[in-house]
């Protein structure tokens, strides 16, 4: 990979709480940091781990650090049921600029700057974490946020991606309109969704942004589906609904996409319970330095 470019990559790390049997944390974790090792990205934005997940994690990567919050805000950080949106950067390759070095939080609610707060009659509170950065070898500086939507609600998920988007505005207002902004995360919904659609128009005074996938790949959109599942109900998900792409890497402004690959599992299948989750990660590299398009 050139110095000039970035590796980002999206990875739902699914929480230790779920498959504790069948698939046991203890085991996924080391496919986990060997998905890292393999595929060196410099940012990767994270879902649904819980802390203690998190600080295993960072053990297994030594060349790692990371940043983020819980959705249930100042919950112990040892509470299993606190989902992290965390943000794991490559110290060689990247450094955070906030002044805290913890970046900012807000929940996807009426009240995004009240800890754990959400929608009425969502599944549990929803969030974003983000850090602006500095991408070393080139000088430039990035925003990158990593998010979890609702999984049930479309309405909550609409709200959702209009609060992201004005987050998204704030930033480029105040840093530039060439600064590029990254946003990965679980949106728990179908690129064909209205929500998905939404992302790439620009109304009401805020900037498209752009689907990684669908501008790298230009593939047929279930060649890329990210929801594998694991176990029988899972498998009898896919039946019912279907291949689903419901995690992304969105940027802005538009860039030069040098590839972007979903990582599959395949090397790993013969180990079953070791899969490292039921979600695919993907992974885009981009022309950081000298690519925006005009």
């Amino acid at each position: 990979m050139s110095e000039t470019n970035l590796r980002v990559m999206t990875f739902n790390l699914l929480t230790s709480t779920k498959k504790r049997r069948s698939h046991p944390w203890r085991l996924r974790k080391r496919n986990i940091a060997r998905i890292f090792n393999e595929m060196r990205p410099d940012v990767v934005g994270t879902q649904e781990a819980n802390y203690s997940q998190l600080l295993e994690l960072a053990v297994m990567l030594p060349d790692y650090e990371f940043v983020g919050e819980g959705n249930l805000g100042q919950r112990p950080s040892h509470c299993e049921k606190n989902w992290y949106c965390a943000i794991f950067y490559r110290r060689d390759r990247v450094r955070p600029l906030e002044i805290s070095g913890e970046g900012e939080t807000h929940w996807l609610s009426p009240t995004p700057h009240v800890p754990a707060s959400q929608f009425r009659l969502g599944t549990r509170p929803r969030m974003a974490t983000w850090n602006t950065f500095e991408h070393l070898a080139s000088g430039r500086r990035f925003v990158f946020g990593t998010t979890h939507l609702e999984a049930v609600n479309s309405w909550h998920r609409k709200r959702s991606t209009r609060q992201l988007r004005q987050y998204v505005k704030r930033k480029v207002e105040e840093m530039g309109p060439e600064t590029p902004v990254f946003l990965t995360g679980d949106f728990n919904a179908r690129c064909s969704s209205p929500e998905i659609r939404g992302m790439e128009v620009a109304e009401g005074g805020l900037e498209p942004m752009w689907d990684a996938w669908k501008e790298g790949c230009r593939a047929n959109c279930h060649e890329g589906d990210t929801f594998r599942g694991l176990g029988l109900r899972d498998r009898m998900g896919h039946k019912l609904l279907g291949p689903r792409r419901i995690d992304y890497v969105f940027f802005r402004p538009r860039m030069t996409i040098k590839s972007v690959t979903r990582i599959d599992f395949r090397s790993m299948e013969h180990r079953e319970r070791a899969l490292p989750s039921d979600h695919y990660p993907v992974v885009a590299d981009f022309a950081l330095a000298l690519s925006l398009i005009h």
